[in-house]
């Protein structure tokens, strides 16, 4: 093979190399999750199904809130129908958007859970699917 043949097959592998991946198909939302996090003075990191986080005099407050969010959906449009599993009822403020915040306090101080459901549906194709979550805040002090 000559020179100009094999500089032509490199280029042809490097752009295959930059080439994206397949694109998220509609409808699948099979990696779709619900995370949370109960925000505090840490960097908090959202966890997928459950979360929890300990107070203690100086490192957040009491009560506080437990952030809600749907992470790992395609590229799309989707609708999002969000309830609080305690009550049965949608939580104030939690409307159709992709995250909600809720208060939480200690286990001392209120019930110290919050558990939420949100059913997402991709409006292209009508695909639904439901993700649950609790969020713990247990009293590291008292």
């Amino acid at each position: 093979m000559d020179v100009s043949k094999m500089l032509i097959a490199a280029g042809f592998a490097a752009v295959l190399s930059l080439s994206p991946a397949a694109p998220a198909r509609a409808g699948d939302l099979s990696g779709a999750q619900l995370t949370c996090y109960v925000d505090t003075y840490a960097f908090d990191v959202p966890q997928a199904q459950w979360c929890h986080s300990t107070w203690t005099p100086g490192t957040a407050n009491n009560p506080s809130v437990a952030f809600f969010e749907v992470a790992g959906l395609p590229a799309g449009s989707y609708s999002y129908a969000w309830t609080d599993l305690e009550t049965g009822q949608t939580p104030s403020g939690c409307g159709n958007v992709q995250y909600c915040l809720v208060p939480i306090a200690t286990e001392t101080r209120g019930d110290g859970e919050a558990r939420l459901r949100v059913v997402v549906t991709d409006l292209a194709t009508g695909a639904q699917r439901t993700l649950d979550a609790t969020a713990y805040y247990w009293d590291g002090y008292t």
